[in-house]
């Protein structure tokens, strides 16, 4: 703790005043000294105990300076690692408020929704295109799709069968192995029938990623036979389903 007065605000005392001759009797004795230099020796004393008294003083002030100094550097350290704690402590609750606030799902802004229901074909008529087999048009027909949902609605997908694949025995879905007992042949479908399946055959063989060469000359193929000048003819539409089969 520092003392009570700074030493630089001491006034050196006039040591030749009346005030110290008694002092300066005493000193002198019975020596043969003066009393100027008494006085210059009491001042010369006096100004080494205060040169003294200043440096300590000096040294004391950079030392408490520095305590004040650490102790408020540790108080803001403190402060700050509160602060961080506190920081924390409000985001982890921020965030474990916000796992339990309700979650719209999200979506993608202008994008255009069909208001039709593209027709299913069944697994057996998805299997035959992915193998690249013939599949008769009445899979892709609505008659066709419309008896594969009623048909799975009536059957589980877990239910296997037996199948052979080159030398060894394999398990196969029911599903994808079955034909309809209802099938209709090509040539035996009406015109509308074969002109709304054989859209939903192009469809599908697009989905399973067939050669585009392969898609464009189906495409044309059909393009073809529902355009064909025959058609007004009688039985025309009889005689380019049986060409298209």
């Amino acid at each position: 703790m520092l003392a009570d007065e700074n030493p630089a605000l001491d006034i050196q005392p006039e040591f030749s005043s009346p005030t110290f001759e008694a002092l300066r009797n005493c000193i002198i004795g019975g020596t043969q000294t003066t009393h100027e230099e008494v006085a210059t020796e009491l001042a010369n004393v006096w100004k080494q105990d205060h040169n003294l008294r200043e440096t300590a003083w000096t040294r004391q002030v950079e030392e408490e300076t520095h305590l004040v100094a650490d102790a408020a550097h540790a108080e803001l350290e403190q402060l700050e690692q509160e602060c961080l704690h506190l920081e924390r402590e409000t985001k982890a609750e921020l965030q474990e408020a916000e796992k339990k606030k309700p979650k719209i799902n999200d979506f993608k802004s202008r994008t255009i929704v069909g208001d039709t229901l593209t027709p299913c074909p069944s697994q057996y008529a998805i299997q035959k295109l992915k193998s690249f087999e013939f599949v008769e048009l009445y899979y892709f027909s609505p008659d066709g799709c419309k008896k594969a949902a009623d048909e799975a609605k009536t059957s589980s997908d877990d239910t296997f069968g037996l199948t052979r694949v080159d030398d060894f025995i394999a398990l196969k879905p029911v599903a994808s192995c079955k034909p309809s007992c209802k099938v209709i042949q090509d040539h035996s479908l009406d015109w509308q029938q074969f002109d709304l399946a054989k859209n939903s055959f192009l469809l599908h063989i697009n989905k399973l990623s067939w050669p585009e060469k392969h898609q464009w000359a189906l495409t044309m193929f059909f393009m073809n036979i529902i355009t064909h000048p025959s058609r007004n003819e009688p039985l025309g539409e009889k005689s380019l389903l049986l060409y298209a089969a």
